[in-house]
């Protein structure tokens, strides 16, 4: 008798939308008195809860993954379903040892349509208390909003992606490539390497097609226990780097069962300047307000 070859799916290739169905399909064999063959296989029903299989790379059990786009889905799975609140230090040093520090909080929201808005607003020190920044994804460009006190209202900031935000070398297409998941195309996977001492997949990914970008391509080096990028590089050019983001491995933390880095480190390869961003406190996947991410409102207590 001929047995029918199963395909097999990566869990990471499993669109979003069939991991939160609570009646995700499995096929299971379990036989009777007789040998089972591939074919023969009863159906059996996993919870969101119990699909561990399923969710490898947000639980960070990521078995050998072959292919860069696995190795992106297993990263983009870490992040929330739907919304993240997080308490934020931002801190910069510039080339004269001179240090700035300054205390946030960032609201993250996806969207019905899958895209995501984030909203920074400083809480510290006194000078920039209540200048905040609205972020609502598009294409080809994202829609971004500043408001600063001085100001009395918000505006609307067109182009300018990657100039660094309240002095730091963290720029709005920095914060934004860290905050939401990317589809980027071509990837490109390279030779496995190492970040401090842990094993890590390396991919090249260009921007979207349809999307304009002050970089020409990212390299990641993506952590193979947990998914979380430890280092990218982002390039300007093709052949130089002209920033490289760091993140501590100990400070890789699981919240709400998604790996989450904490202390984030990027470096100005051509202005030899540093920023820090540590998180303090995180929740994922709670009520948050759409006000918060109206560009009417969102500077407002």
């Amino acid at each position: 008798m001929r047995t029918r070859r199963v395909p097999s799916i990566h869990p990471c290739m499993i669109p979003q939308s069939r991991v939160k169905s609570d009646r995700l399909v499995l096929t299971l064999s379990k036989s009777r008195g007789k040998s089972m063959s591939p074919a023969v296989r009863a159906m059996f029903h996993v919870s969101r809860a119990s699909a561990a299989g399923l969710l490898l790379c947000a639980a960070g059990a990521a078995s050998a993954l072959d292919t860069a786009e696995e190795i992106r889905a297993c990263s983009n799975a870490n992040f929330p379903e739907s919304t993240s609140l997080q308490l934020i230090e931002l801190k910069s040093l510039d080339r004269a040892g001179s240090e700035r520090v300054m205390d946030a909080r960032l609201h993250w929201k996806r969207h019905d349509d899958g895209h995501v808005r984030l909203m920074i607003r400083i809480l510290g020190p006194q000078d920039l208390k209540g200048s905040a920044y609205l972020v609502i994804e598009n294409k080809p460009r994202d829609s971004v909003y500043l408001y600063a006190p001085a100001l009395g209202r918000p505006r609307r900031i067109v182009g300018g992606g990657g100039k660094g935000i309240w002095g730091t070398d963290f720029s709005y297409e920095d914060i934004r490539l860290l905050q939401m998941s990317s589809t980027a195309t071509p990837a490109e996977r390279l030779p496995d390497s190492e970040v401090a001492g842990r094993a890590t997949y390396v991919i090249s990914q260009a921007p979207d097609a349809d999307r304009e970008s002050v970089y020409v391509k990212t390299v990641s080096y993506v952590d193979k226990e947990t998914c979380v990028s430890l280092q990218t590089e982002y390039y300007e050019v093709e052949d130089q780097p002209r920033k490289r983001l760091l993140v501590d491995p100990a400070t890789v933390k699981q919240v709400g069962g998604k790996w989450t880095a904490h202390d984030l480190e990027i470096t100005d390869l051509s202005e030899d300047t540093r920023s820090w961003i540590q998180v303090k406190d995180i929740s994922v996947d709670e009520n948050i307000s759409a006000r918060f991410f109206n560009t009417v409102q969102f500077y407002k207590n």
